[in-house]
């Protein structure tokens, strides 16, 4: 049996940031490995915003990348949050 966290629709917070760039720091390494990047490019709403680089950009597995980053973030801050790619420009 799996225990579930309460997840609330609070907005993210300037006091949340710490946490989010805590969580992108234990993943790095992972994505590091597989020859990717990642950085938080901004977190506001219920949205946080992220730049995937190296052997991550095109790579069919990025969206898998995104919903593993969502789920980390949603347990650590026990919001809902949607977390996106950066649009590059």
């Amino acid at each position: 049996m799996s225990v579930q966290a309460e997840i609330s629709s609070e907005p993210i917070t300037p006091a949340d940031l710490p946490l989010i760039e805590q969580v992108l720091a234990e993943l790095r390494p992972m994505i590091h490995a597989d020859g990717g990047e990642l950085q938080l490019v901004e977190a506001r709403g219920d949205t946080v915003v992220v730049r995937l680089g190296g052997k991550c950009m095109g790579c069919i597995q990025s969206g898998e990348t995104l919903g593993g980053i969502r789920r980390r973030l949603m347990y650590t801050l026990g919001k809902a949050v949607r977390v996106i790619p950066a649009r590059e420009e």
